[in-house]
């Protein structure tokens, strides 16, 4: 009622009220309708009668009945799916929901004649629904959206602070007395241009805006760059918010902005991803929480996450829904429904199978729950909450609005994208590594260009833990493409994407690369597009330029057409029309039929997935600097690496395994010097950091380094636990890390030591039980003569074992070399270095621990796994005949056995599978007490890193 002026209209729904509907009747007048609706239940029927009442009551003058369908589906069909989804908002089973759930499926959306029928006996009341639907007029282009100008000095226009930032940064960028004439004069007329569409559209506060957080960023050291089609603008460029020179590579400003598209610029940031909440916390410093606030995103459900709510609604136990999921593998909910299934081995029935079935593909795709996007940003002048309902995130300082990115762009808002990096922490991190251990200052322009080394290091694929060239495709390419220069790298990162792929473009390319004389093209408008690709489109941008030069699309239809693509690719008559559009307008400028194909073929794989050149070219500058690092200084890079956690595709037992065999030393966890961190203690020698101890907190690390250092070096274990006060899961999760040995008396290993513990009194920092000290303590008697049964020391399987379950790793040993040892399990298994000394289509037999497993859309059933064993790690091909026939064990088993034919291309070498088993480890190696300690550890148990 506080709210009753203007055209605000009121209905109130049930149960009504007498008295606050009087209220509402003086406050809203002929604004106030009451809802009428009819489902052939008897609440409907009671409701709809009250509802009569209360117009006759309070007369015509002071509220009208309407007619609504108040519905819940679309069609009648859709019951059991609402049934579902009520259930699931509950938390109850549908045995369980009872009265939760609708009586009958007729709150559907009926056509005019329906409902006109419906309501027979009170046509007025239809007629007073189509009456409010005439009264809500409202846009949403009547929201009228204004930029903040928080950064503006006094006494000057946007235009007018921006332009003087772009020069000062077009001096430092171009400066005047070092750069030719020609480029100069290059630059500032696309300055003047860029600048001139900015003005017109009336985004200068955005760049201001943007190059403010920037500038933060960089006054507290915070690491950032620009990425995306902002790197094709030259004021970008001058801003310092992009770090990739447009003018050297001859970027399409036209990608980041154009006047046919007449949208908000978007601009992505990459910050460290360790520091990254300092630059949102700014933010909303500056702005306060009702002027910024971040966007949201709809989490959707998947295939799995259906299969699991379906099923636990059909009252399905969890251990039949493992199965079932567990099942289902990579391809998700079309391999239970395609193929044929013993439906008894789930527990269910045939009927049950297909009815979960059919509603989990209906609930995939639905919305889930509401979340915050990964770093969009939308700030405004006039309050926030004006114009969308914003809600405080679970995370503490954390606003959200109720729009999506896609709903932000549709209705005009400016946003920020300030996204996260961990490569750039990594990188920070070597940079004060490196200040610090070395006494060597650098930055990211300081980096030697070009360095040899560092290029014959990635050309023999040594890229393991590097920034975007470290997945096992890029690796493979790496050996036949031989990047020698940062272009090369530019190349590297775009041309293992979809786009390429698709279009056919990545043997041709490697083609002319190794073979100039194929070098050719069909129009001499397109050697200036492609000259420096070999003649062949791999970036968003040629196909672009492409079009405008040769098919008659002008700068702005061209980037239309990569938005159309983007979003109705898989519209058939779109897609048509567009392709015809295509070919006609190549035709018509002399090029064949087969290159226009082969040229749609490359704009419809870049629908999947393709990379603006501009994007590759801010990721190769990242990809060679962290390439360096790790050639000139592998202790800095594995060090920084591993303290920044989790990031890439490598565990650290790989990391640290590749360190090594670039010279790195490795000193165990101590809890004498370890610090919460992995640290330099000398140049080439790494301490491990109690970082690595799954479970361990970094407040309980702290505790630790602090207690040593104002008291000095723990003398024993009841030292540290009264100095320190940590509780029992804690000293529990450094016993079993091995963190302790240096404390303990040398007869007791970490299982004993495990023993031991459970008799503390934590409360009390008590070591003794009773009367008697504990086995191990000064003083204690054997467990020989004490009458007590003695404990096992471990086996060397069990010890791996327990520490690749407590830090996912062992510096020690392997379980490949464990098991490589026993007599007759693997007599003629080669290993992974021996497979280079191997000739081309050699049988090979191997075993190692499953790393990764990657089965990518574009790869046409094939599935991609890399195994690991003490020498190295080796990549296998399974093609999709074998893949069908070993899928569960792939999935199911963490070391496995492979037998298969060795492809050496060119020094890319590969396993085609012919067969795939889990490894069967012997009973032999389980022994001692390992079962309340370990679990009794099988093949499958490496913890968390496996």
């Amino acid at each position: 009622a506080g709210h009753a002026t203007g055209e605000l209209l009121a209905m109130p729904l049930p149960p009504w009220n007498m008295k606050d509907l009087e209220k509402l009747a003086d406050a809203f007048g002929d604004r106030l309708y009451l809802p009428v609706h009819k489902d052939s239940t008897w609440e409907s029927i009671e409701l709809a009668r009250q509802a009569i009442q209360i117009e006759k009551r309070l007369g015509p003058t002071g509220l009208k009945l309407f007619a609504t369908q108040r519905p819940l589906f679309h069609v009648p069909e859709r019951k059991p799916l609402h049934d579902v989804l009520t259930c699931l908002h509950h938390g109850v089973t549908i045995q369980e929901a009872k009265t939760r759930l609708t009586l009958n499926s007729e709150r559907y959306m009926r056509p005019l004649e329906e409902v006109c029928l419906l309501y027979r006996d009170r046509p007025d009341l239809v007629q007073r629904t189509m009456e409010i639907s005439e009264r809500l007029q409202f846009s949403l282009s009547e929201l009228r959206y204004k930029y903040p100008q928080e950064v503006l000095p006094k006494g000057k226009t946007s235009a007018q602070y921006l332009a003087e930032l772009v020069d000062i940064g077009l001096e430092r960028r171009y400066p005047r007395n070092q750069t030719e004439p020609a480029i100069r004069l290059k630059a500032e007329k696309q300055v003047a241009h860029e600048l001139s569409l900015i003005q017109d559209l009336e985004y200068e506060d955005y760049f201001l805006t943007l190059q403010d957080v920037c500038q933060f960023a960089t006054s507290r050291g915070i690491l950032h760059q620009g990425r995306g089609s902002a790197a094709n603008s030259i004021v970008c460029f001058a801003l310092g918010l992009t770090a990739i020179d447009p003018i050297k590579l001859g970027l399409l400003f036209e990608r980041f902005l154009s006047r046919e598209r007449a949208e908000p610029p978007d601009i992505d940031i990459d910050f460290e991803h360790e520091r990254r909440e300092e630059v949102i916390q700014y933010i909303y410093t500056k702005y306060g929480a009702k002027h910024a606030a971040m966007v949201c995103t709809t989490i959707r459900y998947r295939s799995r996450m259906a299969v699991r709510e379906v099923a636990k609604v059909m009252g399905v136990t969890l251990e039949q829904t493992d199965l079932l999921v567990k099942t289902m593998g990579r391809e998700g909910l079309s391999h239970l429904l395609e193929t044929p299934f013993d439906v008894a081995k789930f527990g269910i029935t045939e009927e049950k199978f297909r009815l979960i079935l059919r509603l989990a593909l209906e609930i995939k795709g639905f919305p889930r729950h509401l979340g915050i996007h990964s770093g969009g940003f939308v700030i405004s002048h006039e309050p926030i909450i004006d114009l969308v309902p914003v809600e405080a995130a679970t995370m503490t300082n954390r606003y959200v609005i109720q729009w999506n990115k896609d709903d932000v762009a549709t209705l005009g808002l400016m946003k920020l994208d300030i996204l996260s990096l961990g490569m750039l922490s990594a990188i920070r991190k070597c940079f004060d590594l490196l200040r610090e251990k070395k006494s060597i200052d650098m930055n990211l322009a300081s980096i030697p260009q070009d360095d040899k080394p560092t290029y014959e290091m990635i050309q023999k694929a040594e890229t393991i833990g590097v920034f975007q060239i470290e997945s096992r495709a890029q690796m493979s390419l790496l050996p036949r493409l031989k990047p020698k220069t940062w272009y090369d790298l530019v190349v590297q990162v775009a041309i293992v994407r979809p786009g390429p792929i698709i279009g056919g473009m990545v043997h041709p390319y490697l083609k002319r690369r190794d073979d100039p004389r194929l070098i050719q093209y069909v129009h001499p408008r397109l050697k200036p597009i492609l000259e420096k690709t070999m003649g062949v489109p791999i970036f968003q941008e040629q196909v672009m330029q492409i079009v405008v030069a040769v098919a008659d699309f002008t700068p702005g239809e061209a980037d239309e057409l990569r938005r159309v693509v983007s979003s109705a690719w898989r519209k058939k008559a779109v897609m048509h029309g567009l392709r015809q559009r295509l070919v006609n307008g190549m035709l018509g400028n002399g090029i064949g039929i087969e290159y226009a194909d082969q040229i749609y073929k490359v704009i419809e794989g870049f629908a999947e997935y393709g990379f603006p050149e501009s994007h590759a070219a801010s990721f190769a500058l990242l990809t060679y600097v962290s390439c360096w690092f790790k050639k000139h200084h592998p202790d800095v890079f594995v060090i920084s690496l591993l303290n920044s956690q989790p990031m890439g595709f490598y565990s650290p037992r790989h990391l640290i395994a590749e360190a090594g065999r670039n010279g790195v030393r490795f000193r165990p966890l101590d809890i004498q010097n370890s610090d919460w961190d992995y640290t330099l203690e000398e140049i080439g020698c790494v301490r491990i950091g109690l970082r690595s101890v799954d479970g361990l907190s970094e407040n309980d690390a702290a505790i630790i380094v602090a207690a040593r250092r104002e008291s000095g070096p723990f003398r024993d274990l009841e030292d540290l636990v009264r100095r320190t006060r940590l509780p029992r899961r804690a000293i529990t999760r450094l016993t079993n890390a091995g963190a302790l040995s240096a404390i303990l008396p040398e007869n007791i290993d970490p299982r004993r030591a495990l023993f031991s513990i459970q008799a503390i009194d934590f409360n009390q920092g008590s070591f003794f039980y009773g009367t008697e000290p504990l086995a191990g303590q000064a003083g204690s008697q054997s467990d020989e003569t004490d009458g007590r049964e003695s404990i096992a020391g471990e086996s060397e399987w069990e010890t791996v074992v327990r520490e690749y379950q407590t830090k996912g790793f062992s510096l020690d040993n392997h379980p490949m070399r464990i098991l490589r040892k026993q007599p007759g399990l693997m007599p003629r298994h080669q290993r992974a270095e021996d497979l280079a000394r191997m000739p081309n289509g050699a049988s090979v037999k191997l075993a190692g621990l499953r790393s990764l497993l990657q089965k990518p859309p574009t790869a046409k059933g094939v599935c991609f796994v890399s195994l690991e064993d003490e020498t190295g790690i080796f990549n296998l091909i399974i093609m999709p005949d074998v893949y069908e026939r070993v899928r569960s064990v792939l999935y199911a088993s963490n070391i496995l056995e492979v037998a298969g034919r060795l492809q050496n291309h060119k020094g890319v070498i590969h396993i085609k599978a012919l067969d795939v088993r889990a490894f069967q480890v012997p009973s032999r190696l389980l022994i001692g007490n390992s079962a309340s300690l370990t679990d009794a550890p099988t093949a499958d148990q490496f913890g968390r890193s496996v």
